[in-house]
């Protein structure tokens, strides 16, 4: 069976990184010659204008926005819309929404219903956290990973359950650049401004290369902003940090980045690290992701630090970007997250959960 209507359901449009790919695949789904619907409680967030034409979107009225137990309020709204919609697959594209699954479930057992997982779901070592990550997806067909790593995490939580990795594709084009030489390094980071994402780190990392040795440009917001911009003033790096908050075109930045550092507690699959590569730009990262350990396989291509001492990722950066560039450049390593052949996996893995629903 084809899963010829897909339904996509997104708690709004944040500029998120799950949601930022969401978006991407639905494009190439719809270009693939499928029905792509999104179903969103709000249109807020900054990414609605970025849907592709051809995409559908329907806003629940009255809108549920983000809050306190909203995800279980957006499951039972957007439940009431399946009879209407008709889906065959409806994709949920990260962890985020995974507290959806079970109520779409009970108000439509016919679609299958595929969630992706874009962090690790929850640590092994808390006693009934495995449990109750399985009550709360008992509703959900399958599972996809976004790396190996991930994917043997969840076949030791949900045995018996189908599993598949799918890497997130990379939506920045791979092209070589030719950069200036400048005195100083240029760091670029790339993230949400909240906790998981440690943007404190990157600054102590920015303090510990010293006082004229590379500046940073920070791309993101968060709830984390205000206390950001009072550790840059605290820190006395005003005039070495740039707090850019939210930017349309992340390839301009990379164009003029000698490497990009990722301070992450932890990460699913972190897309910037391979939209950097398909730049030539190479990464320094804390170890934050399985992903990282199948991209950063040349010493050209960054460096995965074991600890988040900031000392030890400045010296990774120094060291990083002191190299000379790889001769044979860096977008092989993002070959395989090139958007068609990601995009299709998808299709194909949506198929095989339409064809057993």
């Amino acid at each position: 069976m084809t899963a010829q209507r897909i339904l996509i359901c997104l708690h709004d449009f944040s500029r998120g990184g799950t949601e930022r790919v969401a978006l991407g695949l639905a494009a190439d789904w719809v270009a693939g010659g499928r029905h792509v619907t999104i179903l969103c409680g709000s249109p807020e967030g900054g990414l609605r204008e970025t849907v592709a034409s051809k995409v559908k979107v329907e806003v629940l009225s009255p809108p549920v926005r983000r809050g306190f137990l909203s995800r279980f309020r957006l499951g039972r709204a957007m439940g009431k819309r399946l009879a209407a919609l008709r889906p065959d697959v409806i994709f949920l594209p990260g962890n985020f929404h995974a507290l959806l699954a079970n109520a779409l479930r009970k108000a439509d057992p016919r679609p299958a219903i595929a969630l992706k997982i874009s962090n690790p779901p929850v640590p092994l070592s808390v006693p009934f956290t495995a449990s109750f990550f399985r009550h709360l997806t008992r509703g959900v067909d399958g599972f996809a990973a976004m790396n190996s790593g991930l994917a043997r995490e969840l076949e030791a939580m949900l045995p018996g359950r189908n599993i598949v990795t799918l890497h997130d594709p990379s939506y920045v084009r791979s092209r070589a650049i030719e950069r200036r030489r400048e005195r100083h390094h240029n760091i670029l980071w790339i993230g949400r401004l909240e906790p998981q994402k440690d943007p404190a780190l990157a600054l102590k990392t920015l303090l510990a290369m010293g006082t004229s040795a590379a500046q940073l440009t920070m791309l993101g917001e968060g709830s984390l902003r205000a206390d950001i911009e009072r550790q840059i003033t605290g820190m006395k790096l005003e005039g070495r940090v740039r707090l850019m908050g939210h930017v349309s075109d992340i390839e301009s930045h990379l164009a003029e980045t000698d490497a990009l550092l990722i301070t992450s507690r932890y990460e699913g699959g972190p897309a910037v690290a391979v939209e950097a590569l398909a730049m030539d730009v190479p990464v320094v990262s804390t170890d934050c992701s399985y992903l990282l350990h199948d991209l950063i396989t040349t010493p050209e291509s960054g460096t995965i630090v074991t600890s988040r001492d900031p000392i030890d990722l400045a010296a990774a950066l120094l060291a990083v970007c002191g190299k000379p560039r790889a001769s044979e450049g860096l977008r092989s390593l993002a070959k395989p997250f090139e958007p068609e052949a990601r995009a299709k996996a998808y299709l194909d893995w949506f198929d095989s959960l339409a064809g057993h629903g």
